[in-house]
């Protein structure tokens, strides 16, 4: 491809090609070529070359760079990045590689710093490759955990109108999807100084800097002022919002921390402030103590001259163990990586403390045969107050004691993430011959009920006692002591509220802040919250007060954004009320019975779906299956050969739907290989891979054909629109 050579340099020079390396363009030709043919290499060699050559050229050091990234020699681009800033430090390509270079290194803020300085040299000018290399640094970001910067740089693009708008979509949402936590998801807005301050001039420079993202020289604006307008919110939320831009979590978490503690901060502002602090506090330091550790343990096993049938033994001894269950494993998962795999393996639980209690699991048995290098082991895995538990047991039953935990480098959990995590022995359940009678919950339901009631009673009365790291070491009952402390264990409380797995572990939360004697947050009535409301108080509102175009979008918008109780509770409102359309019902419906935790509640919404799917006129294929999966877990024999037949009838070429049955029945344990080698056999037509042939319905294209959780086609007339999702930023 020829390069025309009143084209800007490559090098980020800002001069036009002719009148700065004219005579490198054939050579620059040359290298566009062999990248276009995917020769990369042969490029990066061509340029090394030439670098020699011509040293210190920028159009040379810039595509050097570039290539050396390409080619994943991430070493050589960080030196090359370095002498291409040394002899160009104003030079925005220049800037921006040393960004992707420490953001490669984990130097996240220096890479923030210098992506800022290149954003400034550029000015109007933006180059295609310093927007890749802001794509690059998203991803970075958002990796690394922090969200505020890589959410700065996509806003930035949306505000330059850099990059396609499917572009935008898709690193906004590889932020939302990086895990942003629930606390930095609303987004902050720079605010005004008060219009009578003296200081307001100085201020206005500041914000001047920001809207034109010179971000590094509106905080150095912003400090500037502290010293006469220390008590000014507005002064304190700019800092904080360009700081989390940034990539300075420490700074950001103190000025929210700032804007917490100030008189005039409303107490739901206050606490808010404050969780956006933690969240901060945690994205500088992910290890912050106290932390739960997994540990391993392991003991050498003494059995004597007949090791083998002394092993048969042990096992058989902690088969019948009430403390132990056999545990399942692939071992191909440990020859793969050329380890030995373990003769067995085994979950240990607690003593119940009741005989109809369930059983906490605490850690995991592995049992390994006598090896050419070393006797018979036993290694206990686990996190370290569960195995600590454990021990006694385990040493108990094998004759032996374990040493010092193992050195390696294991996972860590927050206090709270391993009370939410506990698992407790599950029963399979015994699905009745003649099915589960109408109405009545299922074996299944009673089952998984029984474990989470098991886990949130254990949550309720331990979190108030347990000392967290959000806390400082504190523990919540110790913290409401202080006002910052009660502030610290409000935010963590209402987080916990708003984007609880299910209603039963929002109201676990809500039972902790009456055991420590927390007020309840008031109702809120808004008819426009959106504007009125921050995300995290919507599971507050009084939704019979909401207009109806703001419930679907606060519904659409906490779906998406995680705030799972709101979302449920919209949805509820949605179709509890008479002016929402079919369409607002089908989309609440879902939701519903997606997250609906009894299979009664299950098959009473997709009775409702039923209902809807014929005044939309779509079909029912994806409902037959949602209702298959509920009937096999219940044993409802005759509604499952209902089912079945009408999916034979009535989608048999339906691939989507078939490819849903045929999940749902492996599930269930159907072995479809066999059914379908029996079909070859008798023959059966094949054109379903699992119920055989047929002709197709009218209406039955795929696009017409539901799926739980998501929107329907349109009715006739109408034409589809894709709905703007808030995301997190």
């Amino acid at each position: 491809m020829a390069i025309d050579p009143y084209a800007a340099c490559p090098g980020g020079t800002g001069k036009k090609i002719k009148f700065c390396c004219a005579d490198l363009t054939g050579e620059l030709e040359q290298i566009d070529r062999l990248v276009e043919g995917d020769q990369v290499s042969a490029a990066l060699e061509q340029v090394d070359r030439l670098a020699v050559k011509h040293p210190g050229r920028a159009c040379l050091m810039a595509t050097q760079v570039k290539l050396q990234l390409a080619t994943r020699k991430f070493a050589e681009a960080a030196d090359t990045s370095r002498a291409f800033l040394a002899a160009f430090p104003d030079n925005p390509l220049a800037l921006g590689h040393a960004a992707v270079a420490d953001a490669i290194a984990g130097r996240i803020q220096e890479a923030a710093a210098h992506f800022d300085r290149a954003r400034e040299a550029a000015g109007a000018e933006i180059s295609a490759d310093l927007v890749r290399i802001a794509a690059t640094l998203v991803q970075a970001g958002a990796q690394a955990g922090h969200s505020g910067f890589a959410q700065g740089l996509v806003e930035w693009m949306i505000d330059k109108s850099l990059g396609t708008a499917e572009e935008q979509r898709l690193l906004a949402a590889v932020v939302g999807s990086s895990g942003v936590p629930a606390a930095l998801r609303t987004k902050v807005h720079l605010e005004e100084p008060p219009a009578d301050s003296p200081w307001r001039p100085d201020f206005e420079t500041g914000l001047q800097h920001a809207r034109a993202w010179r971000l590094g020289k509106a905080i150095t604006a912003f400090r500037g002022l502290k010293g006469v307008a220390g008590e000014s919110r507005a002064l304190f939320t700019d800092i904080a919002a360009l700081c989390e831009m940034l990539a300075r979590p420490f700074e950001a978490a103190e000025a929210w921390l700032a804007v917490a503690s100030m008189p005039g901060t409303a107490a739901d502002d206050a606490v808010e402030a404050t969780g956006r602090a933690i969240a901060l506090e945690t994205e500088a330091d992910e290890d912050r103590s106290p932390s739960i550790a997994y540990e391993r343990r392991s003991a050498t096993l003494t059995l004597g001259a007949d090791g083998a049938a002394a092993l048969d033994l042990l096992e058989d001894k902690l088969r019948h163990d009430a403390h132990f269950d056999p545990a399942p494993y692939d071992r191909s998962q440990w020859t793969n990586r050329g380890a030995v795999p373990p003769r067995s393996a085994w979950r240990v639980f607690e003593t119940a403390h009741a005989s109809d209690a369930p059983a906490r699991l605490l850690a995991t048995l592995l049992v390994f045969g006598r090896q050419t290098d070393q006797e018979p082991l036993a290694v206990l895995q686990g996190f370290q107050p569960d195995v600590a538990a454990a021990r006694p047991v385990v040493e108990r039953l094998l004759g032996t004691a374990f040493g010092e935990p193992l050195a390696a480098t294991l996972p860590a959990a927050t206090p709270t993430s391993w009370l939410l995590g506990a698992q407790f022995r599950t029963q399979p359940p015994d699905v009745p011959p003649a099915g589960t009678p109408a109405g009545a919950p299922s074996a299944l339901d009673v089952m998984l009920e029984s474990q989470r009631s098991a886990v949130h009673r254990r949550f309720v009365d331990s979190w108030p006692d347990t000392a967290l790291p959000e806390l400082l070491g504190r523990t919540p009952r110790e913290a409401l002591g202080q006002p910052a402390g009660a502030r610290r264990v409000a935010a963590l409380v209402n987080e916990g509220e708003a984007t609880g797995r299910g209603r039963d572990e929002s109201a676990a939360w809500t039972a902790i802040r009456g055991r420590l004697g927390m007020p309840t947050p008031p109702v809120i009535e808004s008819a426009q919250p959106l504007e009125q409301v921050p995300p995290l108080r919507w599971h507050r509102l009084d939704f019979t007060r909401v207009d109806l175009d703001q419930l679907r979008a606060v519904f659409l918008t906490a779906v998406d954004a995680g705030f799972e109780l709101a979302a449920e509770l919209a949805a509820d409102a949605l179709v509890s009320r008479a002016d929402a359309t079919p369409e607002d019902r089908w989309e609440a419906y879902s939701l519903l019975e997606e997250r609906a935790s009894t299979s009664v509640r299950k098959l009473e919404i997709i009775g409702r779906l039923r209902e809807l799917a014929k005044v939309l006129k779509v079909g029912v294929g994806m409902i037959d299956v949602a209702e298959l999966r509920i009937r096999l877990q219940r044993g409802d024999q005759a509604d499952i050969v209902r089912l079945l037949d009408g999916l034979r009838r009535d989608h048999a070429r339906d691939q989507k739907v078939l490819e849903a049955l045929a999940q749902v029945l492996m599930e269930a344990g159907v072995d479809l290989p066999a059914m379908m080698a029996a079909q070859a056999a008798g023959g059966v037509a094949t054109g379903s891979p699992a119920l055989g042939g047929g002709p197709a319905p009218a209406g039955s294209a795929a696009s017409g054909i539901w799926t739980p959780g998501a929107s329907p086609p349109p009715p006739p007339g109408q034409t589809s629109e894709k709905k703007t999702l808030w995301t997190p930023n």
